[in-house]
């Protein structure tokens, strides 16, 4: 019998491997997000250029600069269809992600802040597999109102390990800044959660259990009662790389993936910074 799948969050994020040529080098994670009819990769400036976007160095001892990723997407074994179902017998594909076209990255950075925001956007499709993109109407998700000490879940794999075939390890954290003020005049806000390196460019949810009202509505009648989720942005690291410092997780909002999807802005090839 067939395992369940109990969570359709866990078919959005995907696990990749930063490969040069044919040298893998590192783990991260990616999501899809569709925005306009069209669906963008999602994952962080750091996992496809090997630097730190804060001082551009590589952060390989190395010097390991990616110039692929490797994507591990979920497929129907037995079907040919493309919506994932608790009972779906799941085949895991790797596809080979070119990140550059003509020496051009294939990535989009954010159009007024560049490589300081640490996410980026690739135009890809997602037809023939079963992953889920993170802000799916098939998630029924809420605008629900985001506030300090809410809880939010990071969905990636911390050290390259999963949950199992593949899927996601989900990290229980929580909001822990005022996540309408822009940290560094930046579009990002904190999460209190012990991630780890392997988690770079998951997706991240904000779940409030009980009473609440939507953003941008007043009535009792549009109020929700139970559990509601939203997809609050990308996860890009932690504030301090030593585990006894502060554990703070970088999320960068969803505003900050649509402006770069809007922007369309190409910057320059790792290679030649």
């Amino acid at each position: 019998m067939p395992a369940t799948i109990q969570e359709k969050l866990s078919w959005v994020p995907l696990k990749i491997d930063l490969r040069y040529e044919d040298v893998d080098f590192g783990i991260g994670t990616a999501f899809i997000y569709s925005m306009n009819n069209e669906t963008f990769l999602i994952t962080n400036y750091h996992n496809v250029t090997g630097r730190r976007p804060d001082t551009l160095k590589a952060i390989s001892p190395d010097v390991a600069l990616p110039n692929k990723l490797v994507l591990h997407v979920p497929t129907d074994a037995n079907t040919d269809t493309v919506l994932p179902s608790n009972e779906s017998k799941v085949r895991w594909k790797a596809l080979i992600l070119d990140l550059y076209e003509d020496d051009k990255p294939v990535w989009f950075e954010h159009p007024e802040h560049g490589h300081n925001v640490d996410a980026v956007a690739i135009p890809i499709g997602i037809d023939g597999c079963m992953l889920q993109a993170a802000n799916s109407e098939e998630l029924e998700l809420e605008q629900i109102t985001l506030r300090p000490s809410l809880d939010v879940f990071v969905l990636g794999y911390p050290r390259g390990l999963s949950g199992g075939a593949k899927f996601p390890i989900w990290k229980r954290g929580s909001i822990a800044s005022e996540p309408d003020i822009d940290l560094d005049k930046l579009p990002k806000f904190y999460i209190d959660t012990a991630t780890r390196e392997g988690m770079s460019g998951s997706p991240v949810y904000a779940q409030h259990n009980g009473y609440c009202v939507p953003e941008g509505c007043t009535g009792l009648q549009d109020a929700l009662f139970g559990e509601a989720r939203r997809f609050v942005g990308i996860y890009s690291g932690r504030v301090g790389a030593d585990d006894f410092q502060a554990q703070l997780g970088i999320v960068w909002k969803e505003s900050a993936i649509q402006e770069i999807i809007l922007g369309k802005y190409i910057g320059k090839s790792s290679f030649e910074i």
